[in-house]
């Protein structure tokens, strides 16, 4: 499936959840300045901060046992960082949907069709894993909830600053019920309008890379097979022509680069603090109580995996980013210009070597994703990632013994 497909329905179902239209062509997609889809739009996202604004009260001043104090600090923690994230993205539309049309673009007469199906297949796999392993997170909760209906208390999953602890009257089970529907239409908005249209992003981008490396070493072909055609004159003017448009795309995706950087750099961020935090906290509910139940203790291993999983998704796909860009250099010196016959006027050679050494020099710089411009997101970042969570946590642990 070709890139425009692609991101075209993805803007739709992001459109659907009440996010907004962010495709870059009029008409295309529904209207989101028409006054029923702002009414939809501002209901949903204020019924999504009232939630969490009780969630954090719940966390700071609610008096609830120690099992649901724990999940009203965890979801006032997460929440408060999904609200964030999803109002990073919507703040930037436009420059989202100029990212979006020069993604599509750049380098998008070199596709090839068998790259596509494989780049399609693992976003495909990529995103259907980490929505299972989300709700599966949340299914979860919703059981424990259950469970501690079946065994005489009342049915929570979102624990909030109302209803209190002792309270079951009959408002009290609708806002329980109703906090329930919110969290699963939340982690919708979530998923589609924040963590997958960023993973997209990326993927996308670090197939560009291997696309134009991909460009680069077919020049090398034509410009071999148009020399044993016995025209070598016409064989060094196409390599010439060819490699300045390659410099041109190579250009293009740094400055793109940029855009994403722009765009998703504060989800990608916010995504490292939440993955590392929380888990320490969650490792720790689970170390330290001696009362939770076999459902209780999935639930928070299954929030931990999503958040390391996502965690893993950004930064194994950004790692692979500054990977494929670093090969670049490579295509380009062995794009054949040293072969070059002599019947070709030595200034056009020459020249032709000058540009090869420019654009090897300025793809020997790869580009390298950051996380408030300062920490790399690379394979190596995410070991170091789950290293330093597992140290915080078991220095923590120890003290508590």
């Amino acid at each position: 499936m070709r890139n425009y497909l692609i991101l075209k329905t993805l803007c739709k179902k992001i459109y659907w959840v009440g996010s907004g239209n962010f495709w870059y062509e009029e008409g295309v997609i529904r209207d989101d300045n028409s006054i029923f889809y702002k009414i939809f739009n501002h209901g949903l996202f204020l019924t999504y901060g009232f939630m969490t604004l009780l969630e954090i009260l719940a966390a700071l001043i609610g008096d609830f046992p120690e099992d649901e104090k724990s999940d009203s600090i965890t979801f006032a923690v997460s929440h408060t960082i999904v609200m964030i994230k999803i109002f990073s993205v919507i703040s930037n539309k436009k420059l989202v949907k100029k990212l979006i049309r020069d993604l599509i673009k750049v380098c998008e007469l070199y596709e090839e069709d068998s790259l596509m199906v494989e780049k399609y297949r693992i976003m495909k796999i990529n995103i259907v894993a980490y929505v299972f392993i989300v709700y599966g997170s949340t299914a979860c909760f919703v059981f424990e909830g259950l469970r501690k209906m079946h065994v005489g208390s009342h049915f929570v999953t979102v624990v909030t600053y109302y209803p209190s602890y002792g309270e079951d009257s009959l408002l009290a089970v609708i806002t329980r019920i109703t906090t329930t529907f919110v969290l699963i239409i939340m982690m919708l908005t979530m998923i589609v309008s924040v963590d997958c249209f960023a993973l997209a992003n990326l993927i996308i981008f670090k197939y560009k890379f291997i696309t134009l490396k991909g460009y680069f070493e077919k020049l090398k072909e034509d410009f071999d097979k148009l020399l044993e055609t016995g025209n070598p004159r016409k064989a060094a003017e196409q390599l010439t022509q060819g490699l300045i448009a390659g410099i041109i795309m190579h250009k293009e995706l740094i400055r793109i680069s940029t855009e994403i950087d722009k765009a998703f750099g504060t989800i990608l961020a916010l995504q490292l603090f939440q993955s590392s935090g929380s888990a320490v906290s969650l490792l720790l509910q689970i170390t330290l109580s001696d009362q939770l139940t076999l459902v209780a203790r999935m639930k928070i291993l299954f929030f931990i995996i999503a958040l390391f999983f996502l965690l893993g998704l950004f930064l194994c796909n950004a790692g692979d980013i500054t990977y494929q860009a670093s090969l670049l250099s490579d295509s380009i010196f062995y794009c054949g210009w040293h072969s070059c016959p002599s019947q070709y006027p030595s200034k056009a050679r020459r020249n032709l070597g000058l540009l090869v050494l420019q654009a090897c020099a300025q793809s020997q710089r790869p580009i390298v994703m950051k996380a408030f411009k300062m920490l790399e997101l690379t394979y190596a970042t995410f070991l170091l990632v789950v290293r330093g969570t597992y140290s915080v946590f078991a220095l923590i642990y120890a003290q508590n013994q």
